[in-house]
C-alpha cells in the first residue's frame, strides 16, 4: 500500500516550516466555510509538471472569487520546488491551499482580508493502476462556484466516492443535467465512441481539468455531452488529471472494459 502520510516539511506563508508547528487559526475561513482555492501539482523529481497552467487555473479563481493571493507566481514557484527539494520525495504531489483568511462569524467576507497559503508534499506512485468507476446520485451544477473552480469545499466529491467506494469500486462519476456525466470525484472522464475521444463540457459540470484541457487543445479529445447511456456503449476510457495523467478504466458501471494501446498512446504523448 501506498504511503499517502504528508511530509515532515510544509511551506506555510513564505517559509519552510515543520509542518508539526503548523497552527490553523480557529476563525480561517478555509477552516470554517471552506472559502479558498486549491491546486495539486505533479512533482517528477526534476519539474513541476504543467505548473504555469496550474497556476493560471488558481489565478483565475482566485480573480473569480475575489481572492487575493498574498505571493506572485515566481514566490510560489521558488517555496514549491524548496519544499520539493526539502522532501526528497518523487514523484510527489504538492498540494498548494489558499484561504481567504481569518474572519468574523459569518458569510460576509471581510474588509480587509489577510490570506493564509499553505503547501504540502506527499509521495506518489509512479504509475496508477486502472480502476473500477461506478455512477452515483450525486449531481454538480455547471453554475456553482464549488463546480466551475477548485474550491477548498469538496463535500459533494467525498460523498461521490464514498458512495462508489460502498458498491466495491475505486471511483464514482457524477451526474450532470438531462441525464449526461459531468467528471469523476477528482478526475476528468475521457470516453472513446465512434472512434474518438470525448470529454463532457463544462456546462455539464466537469471540472476544467489540466490534462484535461491539454488534450482539448490539442485537438485530441472533443467537448461534447456524455449521456449515462454511453457508459455502456463506449469502445473505452479513462481517467485524466494532472496527478495521475491518464489513467486506465478496466470496469465503467459494471462493464469490462478492454483498452486500446494505441489509441492511449496518443493521450499519454500530451504529457511529455
Amino acid at each position: 500500500m501506498t504511503d499517502t502520510s504528508l511530509g515532515k516539511m510544509c511551506w506555510h506563508n513564505g517559509q519552510l516550516v515543520e509542518i508539526t508547528k503548523v497552527r490553523v487559526d480557529p476563525t480561517d475561513r478555509g477552516f470554517t466555510l471552506g472559502d479558498g482555492l486549491f491546486e495539486t501539482l505533479l512533482w517528477t523529481g526534476q519539474e513541476i509538471r504543467f505548473f504555469e497552467d496550474h497556476m493560471a487555473r488558481l489565478g483565475h479563481g482566485a480573480h473569480q472569487l475575489g481572492l487575493a493571493l498574498p505571493f506572485n507566481v515566481a514566490e510560489i514557484e521558488g517555496g514549491l520546488l524548496a519544499l520539493a527539494a526539502a522532501s526528497r520525495q518523487q514523484p510527489a504531489a504538492l498540494r498548494l491551499m489558499v484561504s481567504r483568511g481569518t474572519g468574523p462569524r459569518g458569510l460576509k467576507i471581510p474588509d480587509p482580508t489577510f490570506p493564509n497559503i499553505l503547501a504540502t508534499i506527499t509521495a506518489v506512485p509512479a504509475v496508477f493502476s486502472a480502476v473500477d468507476v461506478r455512477l452515483v446520485d450525486i449531481y454538480r451544477s455547471a453554475g456553482a462556484p464549488s463546480a466551475r473552480f477548485k474550491t477548498l469545499s469538496y463535500v459533494d466529491n467525498i460523498v461521490a466516492l464514498n458512495l462508489a467506494q460502498a458498491q466495491g469500486a475505486d471511483d464514482g462519476l457524477m451526474r450532470g443535467p438531462d441525464g449526461s456525466i459531468a467528471c469523476a470525484t477528482s478526475s476528468n472522464l475521457m470516453i472513446l465512441r465512434d472512434g474518438k475521444w470525448f470529454t463532457p463540457p463544462l456546462a455539464d459540470g466537469a471540472l476544467p481539468g489540466i490534462v484535461r484541457g491539454r488534450l482539448v487543445r490539442a485537438g485530441l479529445v472533443t467537448e461534447s455531452r456524455v449521456q449515462i447511456t454511453d457508459l455502456d456503449t463506449c469502445q473505452t476510457a479513462c481517467l485524466t488529471n494532472a496527478l495521475v495523467g491518464v489513467r486506465l478504466i478496466h470496469t465503467l458501471n459494471g462493464r469490462a472494459l478492454y483498452p486500446e494501446p494505441a489509441r492511449f498512446a496518443e493521450l499519454f504523448a500530451v504529457l511529455k
